[in-house]
């Protein structure tokens, strides 16, 4: 078993009580650390909300033996390089990061009134954590009740009609949209397609709007609640080919459903309006 230090067993447990009004902190005990992503991830998280993506995984936290500081030259109570103290500090130091860049994420969400203001915001948001620069959501709420709407993040009307011209079949939203939600497992949660050109199976009025536009590669997830079940989707763009790593699904994926709640009810009172 391995026994972690009185100063990490504090701060984790300081880490817990901060955040336990935030509605993500569930998110701490179900997280995963993403291992090393792969040449074909996004690039690193933007400067947004206070997070913090220059903390190195654990692998990398291992200093060269030769540069290793005697330990008698060493202050009383610095941890060693690789040491699991110093490890455990390091993933706590990441994950008090990201629980409190979803803190202020939803805090901004939280303060839109308006379902427009909601989904731009919500696609603001979800750009900076999967890396991307535009984006769209598509509100179609499976109740049929509406409204239904289609909001974009660095596309204007012109694009928007652009992808409304590709088939339904060859889109994620629509894949998402016009799953049959009565059987189990046909809904997809996400879709992520890291490389559009190279794939030899897209729709060839996919491929020549995705060329006119110029994105390359798209992240979708779906928008959906317990009560009200699936009300949308979002996608984001890459300019070149890419994917969100595990670690940003994660992210993504605690603050879409933080997300849905707040514009189901948004579609609730705009409904009564």
């Amino acid at each position: 078993m391995l026994d972690i230090p009185s100063p990490v067993r504090v701060h984790l447990e300081a880490l817990l009580a901060a955040h336990s009004d935030m509605g993500v902190c569930d998110a701490f005990e179900h997280y995963a650390p993403a291992g090393k992503p792969s040449a074909m991830n996004a690039p690193h998280l933007p400067k947004v909300a206070g997070i913090d993506s220059t903390v190195p995984p654990p692998a990398h936290t291992v200093a060269p033996t030769a540069q290793t500081t005697p330990a008698a030259a060493r202050p009383a109570g610095t941890p060693v390089a690789g040491a699991p103290g110093a490890v455990i500090q390091d993933r706590l130091a990441g994950w008090v990061s990201d629980l409190t860049t979803l803190h202020e994420l939803t805090e901004r969400l939280a303060r839109t009134a308006t379902l427009d203001e909601a989904l731009r915001e919500l696609l603001r948001a979800g750009a900076a954590l999967v890396g991307a620069r535009r984006g769209l959501a598509v509100i179609e709420p499976a109740d049929g009740l509406g409204p239904e709407t289609t909001i974009g993040l660095g596309l204007g009307r012109a694009d928007l009609g652009h992808i409304e011209t590709v088939p339904r079949r060859a889109t994620s939203y629509g894949r998402i949209l016009d799953a049959d939600e009565d059987r189990p497992g046909t809904v997809p949660d996400e879709i992520a397609q890291p490389d559009l050109l190279a794939d030899e199976s897209l729709d060839p009025r996919h491929r020549e709007v995705a060329a006119v536009l110029g994105y390359a590669a798209s992240y979708a997830l779906s928008l959906s609640t317990e009560t009200a079940g699936r009300i949308g989707a979002a996608v984001w763009l890459y300019d070149e080919p890419a994917e969100p790593d595990e670690r940003r699904r994660h992210l993504v994926g605690l603050y879409a459903r933080q997300a849905s709640e707040h514009v189901a009810r948004l579609l609730v009172l705009d409904r009564a309006r």
